[in-house]
């Protein structure tokens, strides 16, 4: 039997029309979604119930621990950015943390928490008297109830340059084939090219804090652009028609000032091989001199 709090559902969030930059002669019609699902604050708790190494969630038959836990997205498949803006935030301070093997990133927020010690890890199916989960926001962008985290874990503001969040390959859902061109015209511009799941969260959180400007170009990281202080610039690469609402909705909720540019349209490769080093087949490109003229016009950079 689930027991669920009254304000758990997500709500509906209209967005005004953008025109992005770069793109194709259609860009208009690829300004990202016009409405979008927020996350509500509320839990759900699963009575006997037990939790899978993959972080699965289902009802109990046998034996279970006399005990409530909360389950914690978490492991290989959830990156940084998820897991600062996701279900953590509910975790009530009492209750213990429980879920998959934690990446090494995922352990640096938890130890800077305080709550590391609180986490159980799951190798094999555990069994409790509760399971409180956040509420289904499958789809959803994070609400509000994420301030307070992120307020605690950004750093102090200094006076920085520019960084760029470039797409994992391991994660992401379409291979930028020219990323090697792209990273090193950024880093010709003296814009650094951050590896997130790389770095301690100390080292990140200040280079965020810093930065003057953020190029992301991986949408799985959106939720880091709550370590940003207001007033940072951020411009979002997305293929076109693959802009999210997630990075849009965070730099309003934080003060920042937020700019969509659209690079070409994922698209198999019909001769020759993937691009090096590539997982997926899908691929698509940023056009380095629309990027250049964007950041111009918008100065960003």
């Amino acid at each position: 039997m689930a027991d669920q709090d009254d304000d758990a559902g997500p709500k509906l969030l209209r967005l005004p029309p953008v025109v992005p930059r770069g793109g194709s002669k259609w860009a208009r019609q690829f300004g990202g979604p016009r409405e979008v699902r927020v996350a509500g604050p509320g839990t759900v708790t699963l009575r006997n119930a037990w939790i899978g190494p993959d972080g699965g969630i289902g009802a109990a038959d046998g034996e279970v621990a006399g005990k409530t836990v909360f389950a914690l997205p978490a492991g290989g498949g959830v990156s940084l950015g998820q897991f600062l803006a996701g279900p953590l935030n509910l975790a009530p301070p009492e209750v213990a943390l429980c879920g998959p093997a934690l990446t090494a990133r995922q352990t640096d927020v938890l130890a800077r928490l305080g709550r590391l010690r609180d986490y159980i890890p799951v190798a094999a199916p555990m069994g409790f008297a509760g399971v409180m989960a956040a509420a289904d926001a499958t789809g959803c962008v994070p609400g509000a109830y994420v301030r307070p985290l992120m307020d605690r874990l950004r750093g102090p503001r200094a006076s920085g340059g520019a960084i760029a969040i470039l797409p994992a390959r391991e994660s992401e859902r379409f291979c930028l084939a020219n990323r090697a061109s792209v990273a090193a015209w950024l880093r010709a511009r003296r814009v650094e090219v951050v590896e997130p799941e790389g770095m301690r969260l100390a080292e990140l959180a200040a280079r965020l804090a810093g930065a003057e400007a953020v190029l992301l170009a991986d949408a799985g990281q959106a939720g880091l652009l709550g370590l940003c202080h207001p007033g940072t610039k951020v411009l979002e690469v997305a293929p076109e028609g693959w802009l999210g609402g997630a990075a849009r909705c965070l730099s309003a909720m934080f003060g920042l000032n937020w700019t969509p540019f659209l690079a070409t349209a994922p698209s198999y490769t019909l001769q020759g091989g993937l691009p090096f080093g590539s997982l997926v087949a899908c691929s698509y490109e940023i056009a380095i001199r629309a990027l250049s003229e964007a950041m111009k016009e918008a100065l960003l950079f």
